[in-house]
């Protein structure tokens, strides 16, 4: 549909920090309102720990942390696995079919799998 720049910021109680992000803007069903990539969060220079369940960045003064929130996480993730779920229609399943054959793959002259 198209893209749009908006400004994005993160920030704690002592520090923020603000960049104009490019969002693609798209029609699709989601349990999500916005999806933030690599390059989003490099500019940020963020560092995620998913053990953690949080994300760090630098600012001119601290180092920012950000904590997520692990139940609304997961039902971000409920809610986009019940979309994808939704989508399917069993009539539309094509059955396995069993191919005829081997076939000798091989790598630097060496026979490495039979398929």
């Amino acid at each position: 549909m198209g893209f749009i720049a908006l400004p994005v910021s993160f920030s704690d109680d002592n520090d923020y920090a603000m960049n104009m992000v490019s969002f693609a803007v798209i029609r699709a069903k989601s349990g999500y309102n916005a999806i933030l990539g690599r390059t989003t969060l490099n500019s940020f220079g963020m560092v995620i720990s998913m053990p953690h369940f949080c994300a760090k960045f630098p600012t001119s003064s601290d180092v920012v942390t950000i904590r997520g929130d692990v139940r609304q996480a997961t039902r971000c993730f409920q809610i986009a696995v019940q979309l994808v779920v939704d989508q399917l229609d069993p009539r539309e399943s094509q059955p396995i079919v069993p191919q005829e054959g081997v076939i000798n793959v091989t790598l630097g002259g060496k026979t490495l799998l039979k398929l």
